[in-house]
């Protein structure tokens, strides 16, 4: 045995040589994130780590490749900038000395996208819109393609839907090269009972037993004019757990109120029994932990009291619940559907509108045919913008919200807090779309 234990020494030195040369020769640590605080003079921070530039610091564009150390670029670093940084690595606990700071340019980026419109800012020939969270302007260049019934600028309208192509322009309004209008139709998918068709219960709170009051599929749990249901009763939809509602009429109407701003004025202006119709109904319910906005089935969108008390203001909230809202718009897509039939294991075909516009056009259920959930949750975060602006809402509040939210517990002094990549993309977006004047 010990002949055969010495034979091995040799392979195991050479085994933990060959390990310890990769641990022991790294000249650079490579960073990649957005930006999500600054530690003055001249310190960043991205994903946990901090990188500080110098003088022989070279910065470049993502998309160029090309770097120097003289130019404006280092002046563009702020929170919410991606950037991708190379440089010596002294350890865990000290800052990255960074070489090259290569930042993302996203004035340049083309974008393509498919989303409904939800405002007509300007009508034809030099047409804007409001679609996907984007500000999107139609010019005599653009190549433009209609489908169903729709034949012209002149037809098109709120709930229409829009595929498009292009780039923004330095007010931060995308100009398309491509548009493709597509009539507003329902998603064809059947709909599975207790998950995607909304069933709304209630029980008093203090019940021990299964007794319960259905209030009917897809009918606001809420009186006429936005009263919540009684303080001792509990609120079940679908197959969710249920919620507690707090006996606080002004905090119901408040969440009440802030949230039906918020939905688009086509969806308002819809009759009830319209398709294409959410139905949207805003809680607040009792819950101990900070999160964001609970969106059930059918516009059914829940905030926790300990969210609400975390937020400074109605703006704020108004981020949250517009998120929610953003999310219950893109069901109308059914991308939600496919995604989470997906993970029941189940196979969802549903056509994105239902237009025959093609396999691209169509959701499956499979990872590569639908979009990621950093895609989606990016596309909400755009939305959301455009939803808190159309309000009346700053909607430079919602970076400061999800900042707030992060957090299990937030420190004695709230500027040392970080941002985190949820606000850091909306920052991007602010700068592009929403600039401070």
């Amino acid at each position: 045995m010990s002949g055969t234990s010495s034979s091995f020494r040799p392979l195991a030195a050479l085994a933990l040589a060959v390990l310890a040369v990769p641990l022991l020769a790294q000249p650079t640590y490579p960073i990649e994130g957005y930006i999500s605080a600054i530690h003055p003079p001249a310190g960043y921070e991205v994903d946990g780590r901090i990188f500080e530039i110098a003088s022989n610091t070279s910065f470049g564009l993502t998309s160029s490749g090309s770097t120097s150390t003289k130019g404006s670029l280092r002046d563009t670093l702020r929170v919410g900038v991606y950037v991708e940084v190379a440089g010596h690595d002294p350890g865990p606990f000290k800052p990255i000395v960074a070489k090259t700071v290569l930042i993302r340019d996203d004035w340049d980026q083309e974008i393509s996208e498919t989303g409904v419109i939800t405002r007509v800012l300007s009508p034809a020939p030099n047409a804007l819109f409001e679609a996907d969270g984007y500000l999107i302007r139609i010019t005599p260049s653009t190549h433009l393609a209609f489908h169903g019934d729709l034949s012209s600028l002149a037809q098109v309208s709120e709930n229409t839907w829009l595929h498009f192509s292009g780039k923004r322009d330095k007010d931060g309004i995308l100009e398309a090269k491509r548009a493709q209008f597509l009539p507003a139709k329902p998603t064809k998918f059947k709909a599975v009972k207790g998950l995607e068709i909304a069933t709304v219960k209630t029980r008093p709170a203090s019940s021990k037993d299964n007794t319960l009051t259905t209030v009917g599929t897809g009918a606001p749990a809420t009186t006429s004019d936005g009263a919540a249901l009684q303080g001792d009763e509990q609120i079940k939809i679908g197959l969710g757990r249920w919620h507690t509602l707090p006996a606080d009429q002004p905090l119901q109407q408040r969440v009440h109120c802030i949230g039906m701003a918020l939905v688009p004025a086509y969806q308002r202006a819809m009759a009830d029994d319209d398709p294409s119709k959410i139905h949207f109904r805003f809680f607040a319910v009792d819950d101990n932990k900070p999160q964001r906005a609970v969106c059930l089935l059918d516009g059914a969108i829940l905030v926790s009291s300990e969210t609400i008390e975390r937020l400074k203001n109605d703006d704020q909230l108004a981020a949250v619940l517009a998120d929610g809202v953003a999310y219950n718009l893109q069901r109308q897509a059914a991308t939600e559907v496919a995604m989470n039939r997906v993970a029941w294991g189940e196979v969802a075909v549903a056509f994105v509108p239902r237009l025959g516009l093609g396999s691209a056009m169509l959701l499956a259920g499979s990872a590569a045919g639908v979009k990621t959930e950093t895609e989606l949750r990016e596309e909400r975060l755009r939305i959301a913008l455009a939803l808190m602006h159309d309000a009346g809402f700053d909607p430079w509040q919602a970076p400061e919200a999800w900042r707030l939210l992060e957090p299990k517990k937030l420190p004695a002094d709230l500027a040392s807090l970080p941002y985190p990549d949820t606000s850091c993309y909306q920052i991007g977006i602010l700068n592009l779309q929403y600039a401070r004047k």
